[in-house]
């Protein structure tokens, strides 16, 4: 009797396996079939519509959901769409859904239900985040040596900026000079494309120094980098080089010259005051110039670290042991107001460059510099700690 009902249960389970795997059969061939479809350069996205296997009529309900979300007539190469097709229908094939991935964290899915009605939505992608925690030593430039360990460009404009005004890392960099940093990136999922990345701390160590910075949010939301006293990285240039009464002339492109008597360019600011008012550098830096310079009459030029200079024109006379190749730090005087070259009234032409242009000062966003003080400075200095720590080990 157990023999018989051995040899039921055995038949049991084959006929049970024998369905399962016939209906995996039918199950595989209604599995949802994804197209994606990768906008090209001169591509009509309505056109793109034409490689796959949608109807017109589909289509143009696909774009008519779309359209209140974006232009469609203004997508970019390399986004791209999928369409989700369900052959789970015994009349024809059928899309239930259609998402499109813009530039940018968000995209927008349509979807069909069985009785074709069409919603819609914008959606976010999830994003991961990594921490790396890198170190190196400078064989020739910062550039070079941090590019060697696979650093992004991004990240490295970033870590000389967050030294700018102590380290210009064109004329400073020295071989055995040692950089360390932490930074997080977040990368957007289905893209697989950076969203952004930060530089948590940093630390440029050199045979007679080290510099750190460190970020922090004190408690009002304001975000810096400090040194590891808690003091801004960032030090700002002065609002203006003197104590002025007035700006006689801005920044323009067009002027009229009160003494050659036709429209040029302009690129300072005139910042009128008495003769024998001091000028101070508005940063620190070099002196490349100093002497008198035609139409600038006797001109200061200094130059700031990170490709930036500036000019101190009409000047009466210059400060003491101003000269070519002294350092001067910000808020030294470099020179006086006077009316020398072509002027027609005691000012100081001041003017800035950026990398060999000229730019308006006035509109120059300043880097704030402060430091921290209080709870802002007590929860500094516990955060500071775990990152020195960090960096002792890297």
């Amino acid at each position: 009797m157990k023999k018989f009902y051995s040899y039921i249960l055995l038949l049991f389970i084959a006929f049970f396996i024998g369905c399962t795997s016939d209906n995996m059969e039918i199950d595989i061939t209604k599995m949802p079939e994804v197209e994606t479809v990768v906008i090209q350069p001169g591509d009509v996205f309505g056109k793109t519509f034409e490689q796959t296997k949608l109807s017109k009529q589909e289509s143009l309900k696909i774009l008519a959901e779309l359209k209140k979300y974006i232009n469609i007539n203004k997508c970019k190469p390399n986004e791209f769409y999928e369409i989700t097709y369900s052959t789970d229908t015994a009349i024809e094939e059928t899309w239930t859904n259609f998402k499109f991935f813009p530039e940018g964290q968000y995209f927008y899915s349509i979807d069909k239900s069985t009785d074709n009605v069409i919603t819609s939505e914008k959606l976010e992608l999830q994003t991961t985040s990594q921490i790396f925690e890198v170190s190196g030593t400078i064989e020739n430039s910062l550039w070079e040596s941090m590019s060697a360990s696979e650093i992004k460009p991004a990240i490295i404009l970033d870590y000389a900026d967050m030294f700018a005004w102590h380290i210009d890392f064109l004329t400073d960099c020295r071989p055995g000079d040692i950089y360390k940093l932490i930074y997080e990136v977040k990368t957007l999922e289905k893209k697989d494309t950076v969203l952004s990345s930060e530089i948590i701390a940093g630390q440029y160590i050199t045979a007679t120094s080290t510099n750190t910075a460190i970020r922090f949010v004190n408690s009002k939301g304001d975000e810096g980098y400090f040194d590891e006293n808690g003091k801004s990285v960032k030090s700002a240039f002065l609002k203006a080089p003197l104590q002025f009464k007035r700006i006689s002339s801005y920044f323009k492109k067009k002027r009229f010259h009160p003494i050659l008597k036709r429209y040029r360019a302009h690129e300072g600011i005139d910042y009128a005051a008495p003769i024998g008012t001091p000028v101070s550098a508005v940063g620190d830096g070099v002196v490349t110039k100093s002497q008198y310079s035609g139409g600038y009459g006797n001109l200061v030029i200094i130059k700031h670290p990170n490709g930036y200079e500036t000019y101190y024109g009409h000047l009466s006379k210059y400060g003491k042991g101003i000269k070519k190749g002294v350092r001067v730090k910000q808020g030294q005087v470099i020179g006086y107001v006077g009316s020398t070259g072509l002027s027609t009234g005691p000012h100081l032409d001041f003017r800035i460059k950026k990398n060999g242009t000229f730019f308006n000062y006035l509109t120059m966003k300043m880097p704030p510099t402060y430091t921290l003080t209080g709870k802002d400075k007590e929860d500094f200095d516990l955060h500071k700690q775990e990152l020195i720590n960090k960096f002792n080990q890297i």
